[in-house]
């Protein structure tokens, strides 16, 4: 993910921005051992603390835009699509409305390669017709980058990867929740959708958003990667959607396929996707 105003920097730019999104995230205080551990060996977490935290990722996922504030709306608008090195690269801007624009706020970004959300800049500014960007005399962070400049989020996404974003006023009063999925995965039967979202690099972990169901119906939700099958009835909400969340590797593979079949009164989309390589 990169903030850029020059398409043709854009390789540069991600490298210094990853860079500076892994060392924001490793440079932290280390966890102590626990009683009895020898000195030097690292904790190892239980297979129930591991899935609580992907628990934790996908409904935190799942109930981001719910923490933007009562009235405030953000549309993302699609600026180009390219290719850089065979890999496609797609820009967007945003428009913001019902939040004060008499506020300076930073933007926070949780891409899938990082475990929590972290601040990407300081100092934006919401123009009168809702463009975000950094204004010209701005002695915050956005001046370092982008001064005087509309914010522009530039991406090279994986299919479904999701890109999670936040604005936030300094005095953390009005916020922003959206996300964006530049190369979407769905399948549809009918009047009714799948979609695969991926959330860590890999698929290790990723959600399946349905659409278009029945209000209140238990439907039928499979899946199968190699031999391993797994079968729930998640019940659709009353705007016709459902989540479920997806750990597809199989114990003795580093890559395979995943099948998800959806089956009710109406409609049965069928989904499948890669796991083990980007």
């Amino acid at each position: 993910m990169i903030f850029s105003t020059d398409i043709m920097r854009i390789t540069l730019i991600i490298t210094a921005l990853l860079c500076i999104c892994v060392l924001a995230q490793t440079q932290q205080p280390q966890q102590q051992p626990q009683p009895g551990a020898k000195a030097g060996q690292a904790t190892q977490q239980t297979e129930e603390q591991i899935q609580a935290e992907l628990n934790q990722t996908a409904a935190s996922t799942i109930n981001w835009e719910t923490n933007t504030s009562a009235g405030a709306k953000v549309e993302v608008q699609l600026l180009k699509k390219d290719q850089v090195d065979g890999k496609p690269v797609v820009q967007y801007h945003i428009k913001v409305s019902g939040v004060p624009r008499n506020k300076l706020y930073n933007l926070m970004a949780w891409p899938v390669t990082l475990p929590t959300p972290m601040k990407m800049m300081e100092g934006l500014a919401i123009a009168a017709d809702g463009t975000v960007g950094c204004p010209p005399d701005s002695n915050k962070s956005c001046a370092q980058r982008m001064k005087g400049a509309e914010l522009k989020l530039t991406y090279s996404p994986g299919i479904g990867e999701i890109f999670r974003h936040a604005l936030v006023s300094e005095d953390r009063q009005s916020r922003i929740f959206f996300t964006i999925v530049p190369a979407p995965m769905v399948e549809n039967d009918k009047s009714c959708s799948v979609e695969l979202v991926r959330l860590s690099p890999r698929f290790e972990l990723a959600l399946i958003r349905g659409k278009g169901f029945a209000p209140g119906e238990l439907i039928n939700f499979h899946t199968q990667s190699y031999q391993e099958a797994h079968d729930s009835q998640p019940k659709v909400d009353a705007h016709g959607e459902f989540w479920a969340v997806l750990t597809p590797f199989v114990k003795g593979r580093t890559m395979g396929m995943t099948e998800v079949m959806v089956k009710s009164k109406a409609c049965a989309p069928v989904l499948s996707f890669e796991w083990g390589s980007q």
